[in-house]
């Protein structure tokens, strides 16, 4: 069945509210500054961006290639 976005927005705003407690001054510079230049909010959350960090780190990942950054 689908998922509707609100509900992945709820599921961030809940993990997210445990997983990253302190501001990151970079992180929201570069944020602020994709808001600031109209920049899409397509960015991941910072729940799916830890996640993506433990399946790296899990599968030993030596290198890992990002298409299209956005604004970071």
């Amino acid at each position: 069945s689908e998922t509707s976005p609100e509900v992945w927005k709820k599921s961030d705003e809940y993990h997210n509210s445990f997983l990253h407690r302190q501001s990151d001054p970079a992180l929201d510079f570069a944020r602020q500054n994709n808001d600031a230049n109209g920049l899409p909010q397509i960015a991941v959350s910072t729940a799916t961006g830890k996640f993506l960090n433990l399946v790296a780190r899990s599968v030993g990942a030596k290198r890992i290639l990002e298409i299209g950054n956005l604004g970071g």
